[in-house]
């Protein structure tokens, strides 16, 4: 329900044109027109507030506060390209997708806890939302998970559903390095972006709950698609 909320509100913006600085109805108001309840019309403020696309201000409301037509990655959460996609409101798809057999070199063999040479699955294809190319994406595969995914036809699976429904694997953490990336030719043709342009190039290595590797992830993103959020406490 939360989430449905969060995309009417989203909607809403959209829908009325509203812009960076512009003031949202008061919550009261707001509750009425898109028909839910103060409470949790109330929680999914809070979520966009999280998320940094919204901000109040004492005494004088709720604010935009970022264009929520961006892609928002909280990295505290381990989400996968497919879930930010749709949590953003877009239909999300791939192309170019292809998949074969490469021989694991050092640092994939240090990744996935495998040895060199070893056979490895790898997956790549441009994420799209609604139609928009956005993010291209490598995925090598740790041995066991590989008998599964090559029975799957569709090229829009989602590799996080993959592994936690047809496999009953439960991810765990991932620590993601993120880079700034010098696009290439090759990636302005994939991604309908200009070469030499900045990129953010994420790498991560995903776990099961006893730390087993499970993918080891490469994926060059469109900045200008993106909002990526982090949660810093200080100590």
């Amino acid at each position: 329900m939360k989430t449905d909320t969060r995309q009417k509100i989203i909607n809403y913006i959209s829908e009325n044109d509203l812009k960076v600085a512009d003031r949202l109805p008061s919550e009261a108001k707001l509750s009425k027109m898109l028909s839910v309840s103060t409470l949790t019309l109330r929680e999914s403020l809070s979520v966009l507030k999280g998320e940094g696309f919204l901000s109040t201000i004492h005494g004088e409301g709720t604010f935009i506060s970022s264009n929520p037509k961006h892609i928002s990655d909280t990295l505290n959460n381990n989400l996968g390209i497919t879930e930010m996609i749709k949590m953003a409101g877009f239909k999300p798809g791939s192309r170019d997708f292809e998949r074969g057999l490469v021989r694991a070199d050092g640092v994939i063999s240090e990744r996935l806890k495998v040895k060199v040479n070893t056979d490895v699955l790898v997956c790549k294809r441009v994420r799209t939302a609604d139609d928009r190319p956005i993010v291209y994406s490598i995925d090598y595969f740790a041995p066991h998970l590989v008998p599964g995914f090559l029975k799957i036809n569709k090229d829009n699976v989602s590799i996080y559903n993959f592994i936690e429904k047809e496999n009953n694997i439960k991810i765990d953490n991932s620590i993601a390095e993120i880079l700034p990336y010098k696009c290439t030719s090759f990636l302005a043709e994939k991604l309908d972006y200009e070469e030499g342009e900045p990129l953010l190039k994420f790498k991560q290595t995903i776990t099961d709950k006893k730390g087993n590797p499970l993918i080891y992830a490469i994926e060059y993103l469109r900045p200008n698609c993106f909002k990526i959020i982090v949660n810093r406490r200080r100590k």
